[in-house]
């Protein structure tokens, strides 16, 4: 048999069939490496984590979307019930406040809408501020979604301004109210000629600024000003001895009025206005000191 020959410049189809076969085997080697090599990603790899995470971001947005929905809903649904009107009004923390007049001053009334009532908690405040000036805050609180407290705290009353033989009431902040009583109450001390309401805020400071040892011991504080003297104070006691000073330095001397008052055989006079020095009453001084 005679042998197929080629002639030059042509392949062989055996030949091309196998490098064929060698390039496929070759390929199919180096995706099969890739694959179980770890660590190096493929898209086939891939896909199933991006679809996860797809499924996560979708689950996320439903539930935000869902939980909006919902506490919307039951918002409205709060709005339209009876159970969102105030059935019934407390006040907490009042000390010399009427409970009934500060429900009247801060403009809520039964049937009111509760969550409306937080929101204005400040104009309520400054209702209840403007009638009744005794009062220092207010806090709006619920209770039972359709009970309103509200708490109050109040100014303390630091003195008692004397006009005319009546007593008018004088808070922490320099408020005079125009409550007329016929006398003084508790420890706190009484204001006495002062005129100018200048004069009377130097006095609050003044006594403000004492010690509380001094605090407790004051039963008066009367402006006895000259012309010489216009700044001069004179403080009433309760242990019957008096304290002459200046409203602008007696702060700074008032420390020295335990000493003087121990070394004195009677009661008198402590001056400190200029210097500091005591003097003993006469008997007709005496006498006018106790009346």
């Amino acid at each position: 048999m005679k042998k197929k020959t080629t002639k030059n410049g042509s392949l062989d189809p055996l030949q091309l069939l196998n490098v064929w076969r060698a390039y496929q085997l070759k390929r199919w080697k180096k995706q099969r490496r890739q694959r179980l090599t770890p660590g190096r990603p493929t898209i086939s790899g891939q896909l199933p984590h991006l679809k996860a995470q797809r499924t996560a971001k979708t689950k996320w947005r439903l539930t935000a979307l869902l939980s909006t929905f919902t506490l919307g809903a039951c918002v409205a649904i709060y709005f339209m019930l009876p159970i969102s009107d105030v059935q019934q009004m407390t006040v907490n923390g009042t000390k010399s406040v009427p409970d009934q007049q500060v429900i009247n001053a801060s403009g809520v009334r039964i049937g009111d809408n509760v969550l409306t009532q937080i929101w204005q908690e400040k104009a309520i405040e400054k209702r209840i501020h403007q009638k009744l000036p005794k009062v220092k805050s207010v806090n709006v609180k619920v209770d039972q979604f359709n009970q309103l407290t509200l708490v109050i705290k109040e100014y303390p009353t630091v003195g008692y301004l004397v006009r005319h033989k009546q007593y008018y009431p004088i808070l922490e902040n320099g408020t005079i109210l125009k409550t007329k009583m016929a006398q003084s109450l508790g420890n706190s001390p009484v204001y006495s000629q002062f005129k100018n309401d200048a004069f009377l805020k130097q006095g609050l400071k003044l006594y403000q600024a004492f010690p509380n040892s001094i605090q407790s011991a004051v039963s008066e504080i009367r402006l006895t000003a000259k012309n010489n003297s216009p700044y001069q104070v004179h403080l009433y006691m309760n242990d019957g001895n008096e304290v002459v000073g200046d409203l602008r330095t007696l702060a700074k001397k008032i420390k020295y009025y335990p000493t003087l008052a121990k070394q004195m055989d009677g009661k008198g006079r402590i001056d400190l206005e200029v210097g500091a020095y005591a003097k003993l009453f006469d008997n007709s001084e005496a006498d006018s000191t106790k009346n």
